[in-house]
């Protein structure tokens, strides 16, 4: 007796209900189901799957989330889903009954509880047989959406890019010129290439070897190189006394002017007149030349100090100043 007086309590505490938003409609067209189940918020709820249809004749189109929407005391909750139908088919079906289970707190049994069951009419469309007739529509014609351009767009953009890039290239080859232009290593100053070039003849070991005119004439290939790079002296060209009239110009100081007469001197020995020098005389030469460019490296490129060409440019720029006023 219990048992039953507890079950009609749960009954009208739970509530399944089923509606179309319209229950006539034509072939081909859509129309809305609502599912809809109260319950105590405290039940388990155990929500019916549907597949794409809900029997042969009635297909579902699209089927929203389900909604759980509690009461404002909380103690109730309401659970709703929407299905868009239709048929293709004309006639009368049948929308079976939903079939929703849930379960009580504290119980292990499942209980049921079933919608009404629905009528759906499916007409098909109205056709005049008396009237006149119509060829057939043409199809509609969809605006062109630049998601559809896109493709083309890209496709354009890459044959231009293609195509500048063929004429750029045989305009390149055309005139030799390199594709790709590598950057120019700095230029080291012409003192360190001196240094570093005076540094290596002496690890050749050229004249310990026998090769004294070669030794020299090295040696002074590389002061008449400094001698270009660092004052601007066509050394390469000039003879050693040339050489000498072009340095004593330049504010090198005697003794260094003089070591590079000395080198000059015993190379030009070595090579014209075919003399032997001594082993130390060797030496003495390279060392002569390297002493030159330490003392001279100091320079400006027109031979004078570096600080003297500041002073210099200094007073002449206070020259025009006072000239202007």
């Amino acid at each position: 007796m219990l048992l039953a007086f507890w079950n009609l309590i749960s009954l009208a505490q739970t509530e399944a209900n089923i509606k179309l938003d319209t229950n006539a409609i034509l072939v081909g067209d859509q129309t809305g189901l609502e599912i809809e189940f109260n319950c105590p918020a405290t039940y388990e709820v155990k929500w019916p799957v549907f597949a794409d249809t809900l029997s042969r004749e009635i297909e579902i189109i699209k089927k929203s989330a389900k909604e759980t929407i509690p009461s404002a005391d909380k103690s109730q909750n309401k659970y709703i889903q929407k299905l868009t139908i239709t048929s293709f088919d004309s006639g009368y079906y049948a929308i079976p009954p939903v079939v929703i289970q849930y379960r009580k707190p504290d119980d292990s049994t499942w209980f049921t509880m079933e919608t009404e069951p629905l009528l759906l009419g499916v007409n098909s469309v109205p056709v005049n047989l008396q009237g006149e007739i119509k060829d057939i529509k043409p199809p509609e014609h969809a605006p062109f959406t630049f998601r559809e351009a896109l493709p083309y767009i890209l496709i354009f953009l890459g044959v231009a890019l293609a195509t500048f890039l063929l004429i750029w290239y045989f305009k390149k080859r055309k005139k030799a010129e390199p594709i790709f232009r590598v950057a120019p290593k700095p230029q080291l100053p012409a003192h360190q290439i001196a240094m570093d070039a005076l540094e290596t003849l002496r690890f050749k070991k050229l004249w310990q070897n026998g090769q004294i005119k070669e030794y020299h004439t090295e040696l002074t290939d590389i002061v008449r190189d400094y001698l270009h790079g660092k004052f601007n002296i066509q050394a390469q060209e000039y003879t050693s006394e040339e050489i000498m009239e072009a340095v004593n110009k330049t504010q090198a100081n005697p003794q260094a002017k003089d070591k590079l007469r000395q080198t000059l001197a015993l190379a030009d020995m070595v090579k014209f007149a075919k003399m032997q020098p001594l082993p130390l005389e060797h030496d003495a030469s390279l060392n002569n030349a390297i002493d030159f460019v330490k003392e001279t490296m100091h320079l400006g490129i027109n031979g004078t100090n570096s600080n003297t060409a500041l002073e210099m440019a200094n007073s002449d720029e206070r020259k025009e100043v006072q000239d202007v006023q």
